[in-house]
């Protein structure tokens, strides 16, 4: 049996490296401009929350809105120049004036064009990536704030017990004092025993409603409502933890994947580059009337210019350390995933190890003391004092189990 809240760091670490590697299709759909009314429920499900925040979010919808701005500019680059209209009078007044029209259209070579375009769509690739990435940060904000109330509703409840165990030690003490068999000094401990507890139920009690509030805001959706959410702290983990492969992760990362494109996007800007020197040619062609001699001429002109001194070397020499430059931020990214990944894999050992020694010996060995001494107490063998000093050490084993969930940053 694993525990459930152990997500919460490890879908910290791993969901947002690993998870990224799904593929989405690369039109999502546009989020819901104007936020709906808040949302009141008594139990909210860990799905009703993502499908909220996926609604709501703001940061979704940035990204969405990025996608889409990539795409207009890779429409725009692909577009043909437009041709020019001019026209004027060479001379006016008298039997020398002229008059004339035309057109020019400029002709780009060497699929230069082709070449603007193809660059700017690996920037819809790339934005279109970043989207699944910030999908799955809004995925693992909300089941981190999900597992940290969850948790924390638990605490408040076995808290709960624990006052209530405190209470009626309380009152046993003083049943004892009153009859003779106690003292003073035990029933004021035991009064310090409730103080304690109630503090701390009313810590976490506060800590419940801050982490219900961050869980709001995190789904973009800070005035809504959260009472409780469902689920069970208890969950097996194994499976998942078993299909984490180190390597075979690492290449689908959403941040690798924006990496390669920029190499893609960096290859293409040299081959724009290199063709840059070739001229495009500006073609013109119109119509002049002259009242003396010929009076209607045909114009046409060609317009080409040299690059003798200008073929752009500076910005080719620039280029090619471009592509260089993103093949080594590939590297970068790939190392820092794994990186990341790695420190992941052991928080989760680390906590899966902790959490193992409380689900299988200390939880365990607390619940048998307590089984065990209410058979005696049921034979008359102890006392009501040392029933409940069992019952508290359970829901203490239980508190423990609980800080080592939530130990996970």
């Amino acid at each position: 049996m694993r525990s459930e809240a152990i997500i919460k760091c490890f879908c910290g670490g791993l969901c947002l490296l690993l998870w990224t590697a799904v593929e989405v299709p690369a039109q999502e759909p546009m989020p819901n401009s104007v936020p709906p009314e808040p949302i009141v429920d008594s139990a909210l499900s860990l799905e009703a929350l993502i499908a909220i925040a996926e609604a709501n979010s703001p940061n979704l919808g940035q990204a969405a809105a990025d996608v889409e701005a990539a795409r207009g500019r890779a429409i725009q680059a692909g577009l043909y120049p437009n041709p020019v209209a001019s026209g004027g009078a060479m001379q006016l007044g008298g039997r020398d004036s002229q008059y004339y029209g035309q057109m020019s259209q400029e002709i780009v070579t060497k699929r230069k064009l082709q070449l603007d375009q193809a660059a700017v769509c690996r920037e819809v690739f790339q934005a279109e990536s970043r989207y699944i990435r910030v999908r799955f940060e809004l995925l693992t904000a909300v089941r981190q704030g999900y597992f940290t109330v969850l948790t924390g509703q638990k605490r408040v409840d076995v808290l709960r017990q624990l006052v209530e165990i405190a209470q009626k030690s309380e009152t046993a003490a003083q049943r004892l004092q009153e009859a003779g068999e106690g003292t003073r000094s035990d029933t004021i401990l035991l009064q310090l025993e409730v103080e304690k507890a109630e503090v701390a139920l009313e810590n976490a009690e506060a800590l419940l409603s801050a982490a219900r509030r961050q869980l709001a805001a995190a789904m973009g959706s800070r005035t809504l409502q959260i009472d409780r959410v469902e689920g069970d702290v208890l969950t097996s983990l194994a499976a998942f933890a078993e299909q984490v492969l180190f390597d075979g992760y690492v290449p689908y990362n959403a941040d690798v994947m924006v990496a390669e494109l920029e190499v893609d996007r960096n290859r293409l800007l040299l081959q724009r580059a290199r063709v840059q020197p070739y001229p495009n040619v500006t073609v013109s062609a119109g119509y002049m009337r002259e009242y003396r001699g010929v009076e209607n001429i045909g114009l046409f002109n060609v317009e080409v210019p040299l690059p003798i001194w200008n073929k752009n070397q500076g910005n080719i020499y620039a280029a090619q350390a471009g592509v260089s430059r993103a093949a080594q931020n590939v590297s970068h990214v790939q190392n820092t995933i794994a990186q990341l990944v790695a420190e992941a894999q052991g928080r989760y050992r680390a906590a899966d190890q902790n959490c193992r020694r409380y689900e299988e010996r200390i939880v365990p060995l607390a619940r048998e003391g307590v089984q065990l001494i209410q058979e005696g107490f049921k034979q008359g063998q102890f006392d009501f004092l040392r029933l409940l000093q069992a019952q508290r050490a359970l829901v203490e084993a239980q508190l423990g189990y609980l800080n080592e969930v939530e130990a996970f940053p």
